[in-house]
């Protein structure tokens, strides 16, 4: 897992988010699946604005990575929503500043179980599920 840590004051751009983020995600990507590279990879992130900029899309479309759009206002289909956040949040004492966060949700995630990753996508699944049987109308008192 990557993880990259952004001043307070940086703001996110869609340059930024090319070249300090994604570029460094693709080449770990091609590192790990040698054989394989971005093949078979679908990406689903939100609808950020880095995120949904034309040439984030194209970017990840010319090393071969399929795009799941997100619907919008539909944040209980992010897994940063339903699942991360809160984990790191009940997972993670005080800290005194900044660094120490950043020190302490680098180490937790670093140190999660493989099958809280996998239970993740499998919980993503069940959540789009929901969206589509529901017509991407209110859903959240359905899940278990």
């Amino acid at each position: 897992m990557l993880i990259h840590r952004i001043e307070r004051v940086q703001a996110v751009r869609h340059h930024y988010y090319i070249n300090q983020r994604l570029r460094r995600l693709i080449d770990e990507i091609k590192r790990q699946r040698s054989s394989h590279g971005t093949r078979g990879i679908k990406i689903h992130h939100d609808n950020g604005r880095p995120h949904a900029h034309k040439n984030v899309s194209d970017y990840l479309e010319s090393e071969g990575l399929a795009i799941i759009s997100h619907p919008h206002y539909s944040p209980n289909l992010s897994p940063c929503d339903f699942w991360l956040f809160d984990m790191i949040k009940d997972n993670l004492t005080n800290q005194e500043d900044s660094e120490s966060l950043h020190n302490a949700v680098t180490d937790f995630m670093n140190s999660s179980n493989r099958n809280e990753y996998k239970k993740t996508f499998e919980k993503s699944i069940e959540m789009m599920q929901l969206c589509v049987d529901n017509h991407a109308d209110y859903f959240e008192h359905l899940v278990k």
